[in-house]
């Protein structure tokens, strides 16, 4: 199939028709266009990742300001635990008759030594890590997840 094709280099019209265009010049015509549309796909690719990076820029400050601020929060917790221990020795003076012994029946339990004590503050340790993590398992011929029953 041949395509008319009008010249820019020619605008006078003079009466002549529009030129149709070889095979040759058709083909050479739609690598162009193949060639155009190729490198503005990988401009917009570019644009794209451009943006997926500084997503991941701004993401990855605002981790690190978070984490700041929970390691702000921390020290302030092991600060307040520090103030209640002073408290709580204060509080055991006074319960002594005369600042010198302890009542027998004004003894109170040791907070640090109780469950709900070592439940609250375990110390430093942040949790377990799940390094294997939910995970999306390919190619097993249509196969789903067992459901545990048996089928027939």
């Amino acid at each position: 199939m041949v395509l008319p094709f009008k010249s820019n280099t020619n605008n006078t019209n003079n009466g002549e028709p529009p030129r149709v265009l070889t095979e040759e010049e058709q083909t050479l015509l739609a690598i162009d266009q193949g060639v155009h549309e190729s490198l503005e796909s990988t401009r917009r690719m570019l644009a794209l990742c451009d943006e997926s990076k500084e997503a991941g820029i701004r993401t990855l400050v605002m981790l690190d300001e978070q984490g700041e601020q929970l390691d702000a929060i921390d020290s302030g917790m092991d600060r307040i635990n520090d103030e209640m221990r002073d408290a709580e020795k204060n509080l055991e003076g006074l319960e002594k008759c005369c600042g010198l012994c302890v009542l027998p029946w004004k003894r109170s339990k040791n907070v640090e030594k109780s469950a709900a004590y070592s439940k609250t503050f375990k110390g430093n340790e942040d949790g377990k890590v799940n390094a294997s993590g939910p995970r999306q398992v390919v190619g097993q011929n249509g196969v789903g997840p067992g459901s545990g029953y048996i089928q027939k």
